[in-house]
């Protein structure tokens, strides 16, 4: 009987040692196929570092200067240049990780969760500044159109008044300028309409489906009226370009309420938070698999 329990004491232990070995080299194994995945990772971070994400808060603010575009648009190349390819090399090199040891593949599950985190964080600090770019970009368009209409709103003045003194032109530009006076009450209140509507996809629709086709109809209807005086000639052209520059001035300010609205589902200060978390993300990581090591 007790040769039976030494010789089942001596097995467990010759099995146990024969386990411990295993796992042993499970874990040399599982930390040289890591070094291609970390030397990868530090590239990574690397790239990370240079787009020092803790001063882009200041890049940020309400006031845009050339230098702030130019310095967010600069990190933004380089996010799209250096830091998304070298997320997709580090990624290939963490998939082809083979791992049989189900304690092993343990530890490894919280290093590609950790990795998900970073792609996480890096794809969506790529989207806020990038969307940011877009902002600035959306909010230039929308001030050349603006500058476009005050200069054509001066030359339909300047035509209007030669008009208005001019005896022969009296029947043509009494015609004109009514209908521009009525566009102008419908615009009006269109676009008072538009400014009691809160929903972007509601305010967006509305420039879609009534300001814009609104003002077509103003340009059909000008383009349609019958005159020959010259002056009147010159005010319905600067009239119509005026009418251009709206459409294309309220096409921006959608293609704006939609950047806007994708601005606000990205809130920039956690974002920016993660940015000192993700260098720290891994410490579980090796700490769990330091404990592994150590029950050999």
């Amino acid at each position: 009987m007790n040769i039976k329990c030494y010789s089942l004491m001596l097995f467990a232990i010759i099995f146990l040692v024969g386990c411990g070995n295993s796992l042993h080299a499970d874990i040399k194994d599982y930390k040289m196929q890591m070094k291609d995945v970390q030397s990868e990772e530090k590239k990574l971070v690397k790239y990370i570092d240079e787009l020092a994400l803790d001063k882009v808060d200041q890049l940020i603010g309400s006031e845009v200067t050339d230098q702030k575009k130019k310095n967010l648009q600069q990190k933004e190349q380089a996010i799209e240049k250096k830091v998304l390819p070298q997320l997709i090399v580090y990624e290939n090199k963490m998939n082809k990780v083979k791992v049989d040891n189900p304690e092993i593949q343990d530890v490894h599950d919280i290093y590609i969760n950790n990795f998900d985190e970073k792609k996480t964080f890096i794809n969506n600090i790529h989207d806020y500044i990038s969307l940011y770019n877009d902002s600035i970009e959306s909010n230039e368009e929308i001030l050349g159109y603006t500058q476009i209409f005050e200069k054509n709103k001066k030359t339909s003045e300047k035509y209007a008044a030669a008009a208005s003194e001019n005896k022969r032109e009296a029947k043509d530009f009494n015609k004109l300028s009514q209908t521009i006076n009525n566009n102008n009450e419908a615009l009006k209140k269109h676009v008072e309409e538009l400014m009691n509507i809160s929903e972007t996809s509601k305010r967006m629709a509305f420039i879609d489906i009534q300001l814009i086709p609104l003002i077509n109809g103003h340009i059909q209807m000008l383009n349609q009226m019958h005159m020959t005086s010259e002056n009147t000639l010159h005010l319905r052209q600067a009239q119509l370009e005026i009418y251009y520059s709206l459409i294309s001035y309220y096409k921006e300010r959608k293609t704006a309420m939609q950047i806007e609205e994708k601005l606000r589902k990205l809130p920039v200060q956690t974002i920016l938070s993660k940015a000192r978390e993700i260098k720290t993300v891994d410490d579980k990581y090796y700490q769990t698999l330091k404990k592994l090591e150590e029950q050999n």
